[in-house]
């Protein structure tokens, strides 16, 4: 990821970070997953509370909530071990966190702009709560991804060997 932001020029765009990082792993680590726990709880009641859903949106929410708690699997295996493969995963996993996240803001975005089949009375109703809930835990997790891939922050696993 890191080759990507320094192919398009947003490395240097966001260099600020070489003046100053967040020696926290375990508190990075613990916020993603309590954003990733969060949002996973959000799609949870949204998809049990709500019956008269379409049947794609049910599985769309049981998919998100899927994939996010195979992300947390995913980093919390990462941080526990000192297996190279199971730290790789545990970074993949925090791919797989931002691209639920991002997937679930998109889909948010276009269900109260252009509207969803069955859905109608979504369209223009940014006042949902959940859904209010879910693009920001959704976004705060992307904003903490992102601080770490440009090394602002740092995770568990991390690269630099910082601990808290």
């Amino acid at each position: 990821m890191t080759a990507v932001l320094r192919w398009t020029g947003v490395e240097k765009a966001v260099s600020f970070y070489r003046y100053f990082a967040f020696d926290l792993p375990v508190v990075t680590t613990l916020s993603a997953l309590g954003l990733l726990l969060g949002f996973t709880a959000v799609q949870l009641w949204t998809l049990f509370t709500h019956r008269g859903v379409p049947g794609y949106f049910t599985a769309y929410l049981a998919l998100l909530a899927a994939a996010s708690v195979c992300a947390v699997a995913g980093i919390v295996l990462g941080w526990a071990t000192r297996d190279a493969r199971l730290r790789r995963g545990g970074r993949l996993a925090w791919v797989l966190g931002s691209a639920v996240s991002l997937a679930s803001v998109a889909v948010h975005l276009f269900s109260r702009t252009a509207g969803l089949g069955g859905l109608g009375e979504l369209r223009g109703r940014w006042d949902y709560v959940p859904g209010t809930l879910t693009m920001a835990l959704a976004g705060l997790f992307v904003a903490l991804h992102f601080s770490v891939l440009t090394g602002l922050n740092v995770a568990a696993p991390d690269r630099r060997h910082w601990h808290d």
